[in-house]
């Protein structure tokens, strides 16, 4: 008898558990897929390519795992599920090297690839040693993963390994160290970025380093709203949300590169529009942009930069405006260096800075220099 009801028991578990699978089935059917992952800021994985070849190599069924994933519904629900459980009931550090401390809030373990590191440090090297016959002063700094400000240990960036490879293969120029004039209180909680409004001495230090005849004057901070950033949507777990301020520099004109065109257009410093978009830090500089030209329209000086630079420097060079004439933003992940003489004259005697994070280096192909 006992036998009899174990086995009912089994029997009713199979039928609980194919019904579940058939109910989920057939609500993956129902529900539209999503076009975009809102949450991880990214766009779902693709159906793979389905050949001889990738079903033999095994690439074909990974591809349709991540394919069947980025497309399950109530998605992000069971993301939040594996977190809790990751976090509170296995009291785990991270969740795919995810983490969220006191100090820094959420980050992600980001090692220093040497290899990486030295192939991006060589590709910034050509890119400057191109520019050697315009007679500029030629400048170079990384903006440091906000891991070494954690109050407890991460093993994540090496700031002095990677100093050791920039100065490897840069040395030739100056390198400009931000890390005493940054703090955990400098980064955004939920995201990689810095905060506009914290940053007021990362502007001093590079200024000074540059010898530029500048000073900081004491615009207002402005508040647009709060923002999750992109590692809070990573997580998966509730989170405090950030404050977007932006520092409310006024005399400052605008023109942006078309990639359609191929014209210089107009536009705003501060594009509120794309604060409500997906990713909200584009509020800085219209966010990923080729070229961008800045000019101050009450400049003392006739001094120039050219800012090669990756999202950090659209927060950024507005702040440097008061010390030059003209800042000209060039984003080498977006425009080849081979076509740059096409839209740029490098002026003799001009400051070039090179400022790159720490996830810039560690992807040396996306930098476009050859």
């Amino acid at each position: 008898m006992e036998n009899k009801k174990l086995s009912l028991r089994e029997i009713l578990a199979c039928v609980v558990f194919i019904g579940m699978i058939g109910v989920f089935f057939i609500l993956n059917f129902v529900i539209p897929a999503p076009t975009v992952l809102i949450a991880e800021r990214r766009a779902p994985a693709r159906f793979p390519e389905l050949s001889t070849q990738s079903i033999l190599s095994g690439t074909f069924m990974s591809g349709f795992e991540n394919y069947a994933a980025d497309r399950f519904v109530f998605r992000d629900s069971f993301r939040t599920i594996k977190a809790f459980f990751v976090f509170d009931i296995y009291q785990m550090t991270d969740k795919s090297g995810l983490y969220n401390c006191d100090a820094v809030g959420v980050g992600q373990f980001r090692r220093v690839d040497a290899t990486a590191f030295r192939q991006t440090s060589e590709r910034i090297l050509r890119a400057a040693q191109s520019l050697e016959g315009q007679d500029v002063n030629i400048f170079y700094s990384i903006v440091p993963d906000k891991s070494i400000f954690a109050d407890r240990f991460m093993p994540g960036f090496d700031l002095a390994q990677a100093e050791s490879i920039l100065d490897d293969v840069l040395g030739a120029f100056t390198y400009i160290s931000l890390k005493d004039s940054l703090s955990a209180a400098s980064f955004y909680r939920t995201d990689l970025h810095w905060d506009q409004a914290e940053i007021a001495g990362v502007t001093s230090v590079i200024l000074e380093a540059m010898g530029a005849d500048y000073r900081l004057s004491d615009f207002p901070i402005r508040l647009v709203g709060e923002w999750n950033g992109v590692y809070s949507g990573q997580l998966a777990l509730p989170v405090l949300p950030d404050q977007m301020r932006i520092v409310d520099i006024s005399g400052i004109s605008v023109r942006y590169l078309n990639d359609r065109t191929l014209v210089f257009d107009h536009g705003p410093v501060y594009d509120h529009d794309r604060f409500a978009g997906i990713d909200p830090y584009d509020i800085f500089l219209r966010g990923p942009q080729p070229l961008i030209v800045l000019e101050n329209d009450s400049a003392t000086t006739d001094r120039k930069l050219y800012l090669f630079r990756d999202s950090f420097g659209s927060s950024l060079a507005p702040l440097m405006m008061e010390a030059y004439a003209q800042i000209t933003v060039i984003d080498l992940r977006y425009i080849n260096l081979l076509i740059l003489d096409q839209f740029v004259d490098f002026v003799p005697s001009s400051d070039v800075l090179f400022i790159f994070s720490s996830q810039i280096f560690n992807n040396p192909t996306i930098l476009q220099t050859q």
